[in-house]
Formats: C-alpha cells, structure tokens, sequence
C-alpha cells in the first residue's frame, strides 16, 4: 500500500524540474507569461540592434555600393577571421587619453550583454538545454547565425571576436541561470527537512 503512494506521488513530479525529488513544483503561470513576454522583446530588441537600426538608417553599404566594388569582394571585406584582433584593438583604445574610447567600451560590453539574457531564456525554457555542452553548442549555432545573416546581407561584419564575446557573454547568463537553480533547490530542501 505504502509503495503505491510512493510511486504515485514521484509520477506527479516533473523528471526535468529544477526542484529536488519530494517536493512539488508550484508553477507559476504569471512568472511563466512574464518570461515569455521578456523573451518576445529580448528577440525584438536583438533583431533591431543587429540588423534593423542599419536598414532604417541606411548604414549599410548595400544601400551605398560603390560600382566598381562586386558583392562577393564586399563579403570579403567584412569578414575577420582573426581571433582576438578585435577585442585586442578595442582594449587599446580603453585610455583615458584615446577619443574613440567610448566607442570601444560600447562595443566590447554591448558584444558581452547582447547574448547574455539568451543564456538564461534557453535553459529556462527548454530543460535539455540545461546541459553546458548543449546549451553551448545552441548558442554558439545561434551566434554564428547572426554573424553570417550581418555579413552576406553587408549590414555588418563577420568577426570572430564578436562571436568568442557573445558566447562569453551568454555563458555568464548559462552560469547564473545554474547558480539561481542550485540556491531554488537548496531553499526547497531546506524547508521540507524543516516541515
């Protein structure tokens, strides 16, 4: 009778839940709804940044092609391959003295936060994607993505740092999604041992 209840009780339990075995998991629809909303907007925000602003602005050097120049040299043009030469020259401008200092402080934090928010949402919402390996290899699929979409549409450049940048970025939101997770479930432990 007893093994009944039991295995009753842990098939009512979500297996991918963040709460330990034992305790129910209250969901939270408001929360659930909020995060949703977050995310359409976070998706809105990063399509705007990437590629929107430089359409309505007419930055892109599609909408000012010079004749001479054929596409494919244009591509060219806008890939670097070269780990770290980016990040390197932007921290050289990081001196108080430097005029372009600003532009370079905007453009190595802006890289870092722009996928760190797709390091929470992710694994928040697609429980598989909990794993390091996995999550890693999603976000460095989505990045790439980005860079290849900005340069063969020359509404941006294809970097290599952007993407070590990016990824370091969302891997920080990966670590802190973990480090919520890992505090959620010693707080429920924590009060079941006490009840």
């Amino acid at each position: 009778m007893t093994k009944r209840r039991t295995d009753s009780s842990k098939s009512a339990y979500n297996k991918n839940s963040s709460v330990p075995d034992g305790v129910p998991e209250k969901r939270n629809y408001f929360f659930l709804f909020l995060m949703i909303l977050l995310f359409l907007c976070y998706l809105v925000g990063v399509l705007y940044l990437v590629l929107g602003e430089r359409l309505l602005h007419g930055e892109s050097s599609r909408f000012h092609r010079v004749v001479n120049i054929p596409y494919w040299k244009q591509v060219k043009q806008h890939i670097q391959p070269i780990p770290f030469r980016t990040i390197l020259l932007y921290a050289s401008r990081l001196k108080k003295s430097n005029p372009l200092r600003r532009h370079a402080f905007v453009n190595l934090t802006g890289n870092l936060i722009l996928f760190f928010p797709m390091g929470i949402f992710l694994p928040y919402f697609f429980p598989k994607q909990r794993n390091l390996f996995r999550c890693s290899a999603v976000l460095i699929l989505m990045i790439c993505c980005v860079e290849i979409t900005q340069v063969f549409t020359l509404l941006g450049a294809c970097d290599i740092d952007d993407l070590i940048l990016n990824y370091a970025g969302a891997l920080c939101g990966f670590l802190c999604f973990q480090i919520f997770r890992f505090i959620r479930r010693k707080f429920h432990a924590g009060r079941t041992t006490k009840s």
